[in-house]
C-alpha cells in the first residue's frame, strides 16, 4: 500500500488559476519504464514488415509527451522567487467510523467541501493560490481528490506547519509538497549513449529496469519539466505499528521526482470519476 502512494499520478485541475494550465504529474520512474516499453514494442512491430504489421505498429500508444511546467512556478522564468506547491485532502479520513466507509463519496464530498470552507476562511497564512486536484494510482485502485495551494518559498515554513495542522484536524496522515527542480547532467550523462551515437548536450542519461538506457533531450530555453514530491507526515510516528492509518501512506519523508505529461498514460473509470467535494466550478481563489 505504502508503494501505491510513492507511485501515485497528481492532476491539477488549474487553468483558471494563476498558472492558466492544469498539470499533470507522473512517478519519473514510470516515464521512464514507458518511454522504453513502448519505444520498443513500436520498434518491434515495425520491424516485422508487412502492412499488416505496420497497421498493427501504429496501434502502439505513444509514450506519454513531456510539457514544461508553467511559467509562474519555473525558476527559469520565475526569477524574483521560487514557488511551492502543497497538497492537501479531507479524502478518507481516519476519523471516519469503518461503518460508515460504504458511504464513502458522499463523505468525502462533505469532507473537502469543509475543507475548503476552512482554506478559505480559517487557513494563515494565506496561499497566493488555491485550485482543486487528487491523486491516484490506477494500478491499485484508488483516488484522493482535493486541493492545491501555491505559497512563495519566503513563506515555506510557516505555509507548511499551519497545513499540517490543517490536515490533522481534518483526519489525515500526510500532505504533499511539489517543488520544482532544473536536471543537471553529471559526467556520465555525457558521451554516446552506446544506441544511437553522440547524445546531445546537456542531455539526461537513465536506465530502465531492463538495463536499457534512453537519453532525455534538454527542453527549450533551458524550462523543466520536473517537481520534487515529498510525502510530509502530521505526525512524525503516523503509519507505524499497529496504529496505521487506514490510507497506510508511508512514514517518513518520501521523496519522489515527479515529470510533468500532457495526458495520462492511462484513461479508465477512476480518472473520469465524479470530483468528490464542492462544485469545481465554486473553486475559485479570491486573494
Amino acid at each position: 500500500a505504502a508503494h501505491a502512494w510513492t507511485g501515485s499520478s497528481e492532476v491539477m485541475l488549474s487553468s483558471s488559476s494563476s498558472l492558466n494550465e492544469n498539470i499533470i504529474l507522473i512517478p519519473d520512474n514510470d516515464w521512464i519504464e514507458l518511454q522504453i516499453s513502448r519505444n520498443q514494442a513500436r520498434l518491434q512491430s515495425s520491424s516485422k514488415g508487412g502492412f499488416f504489421f505496420r497497421s498493427r505498429a501504429n496501434k502502439v500508444p505513444e509514450p506519454p509527451k513531456r510539457v514544461a511546467l508553467p511559467s509562474v512556478i519555473d525558476p527559469v522564468h520565475n526569477s524574483d522567487e521560487a514557488m511551492i506547491l502543497y497538497s492537501i485532502t479531507a479524502s478518507n479520513s481516519n476519523d471516519v467510523p469503518w461503518s460508515q466507509i460504504e458511504d464513502s463519496s458522499k463523505l468525502n464530498t462533505v469532507a473537502n467541501t469543509n475543507l475548503w470552507n476552512a482554506i478559505q476562511k480559517r487557513l494563515k497564512p494565506k496561499p497566493l493560490d488555491a485550485f482543486p486536484c487528487w491523486s491516484h494510482n490506477s494500478l491499485s485502485q484508488f483516488r484522493e481528490d482535493g486541493f492545491t495551494l501555491m505559497y512563495p518559498e519566503s513563506m515555506r515554513n510557516e505555509a507548511k506547519l499551519a497545513l499540517i495542522l490543517l490536515a490533522e484536524e481534518f483526519g489525515q496522515s500526510s500532505i504533499y509538497e511539489y517543488v520544482s527542480w532544473t536536471e543537471t547532467p553529471s559526467d556520465k550523462d555525457y558521451g554516446t549513449s552506446g544506441i544511437r551515437g553522440v547524445e546531445r548536450a546537456g542531455s539526461i542519461r537513465r536506465v530502465g529496469k531492463d538495463g536499457s538506457a534512453i537519453v532525455i533531450a534538454p527542453l527549450p530555453k533551458g524550462r523543466t519539466d520536473v517537481m520534487i514530491r515529498t510525502t510530509i507526515p502530521t505526525d512524525p510516528e503516523a503509519g507505524r505499528g499497529s496504529s496505521q492509518s487506514r490510507s497506510n501512506k508511508p512514514a517518513g519523508e518520501p521523496v519522489v521526482v515527479m515529470r510533468r505529461v500532457k495526458d495520462l498514460p492511462v484513461e479508465d473509470e477512476l480518472t473520469s470519476r465524479d470530483w468528490e467535494g464542492p462544485p469545481l466550478e465554486d473553486i475559485v481563489w479570491n486573494t
